[in-house]
């Protein structure tokens, strides 16, 4: 299954990184690295992750990776990561589920 990131998702994911990369920018590149080899999980078990109660459809799911929550969408050949954000930054009912801009 072919894992794509929304344009939102990139963002997020880039802000991550920079925020880090105020302390570290070699531990930032490796954080970054390690939150997508986790998401590669979702590659061969979809599934794994808990349906979002937000949105309350059983293709839309969230998956913590290290204290990040990653809301993704199930399609039929591909996982598409619609946000990755800590719990207490991000208000769930701004993600684009049909995100054209990836």
């Amino acid at each position: 299954m072919k894992i794509i990131y929304s344009k939102q998702a990139k963002e997020q994911l880039y802000n991550i990184k920079e925020y880090i990369a105020q302390d570290n920018k070699t531990i930032a590149i490796e954080y970054l690295l390690r939150i997508k080899y986790k998401i590669e999980i979702l590659r061969h078990y979809p599934y794994i992750g808990k349906m979002n109660a937000t949105f309350n459809m059983n293709h839309i799911r969230d998956f913590v990776v290290f204290g990040y929550k990653v809301i993704y969408k199930i399609n039929k050949e591909s996982l598409i990561i619609l946000a990755i954000y800590k719990y207490v930054d991000f208000d769930e009912k701004q993600i684009n589920l049909e995100d054209k801009n990836r």
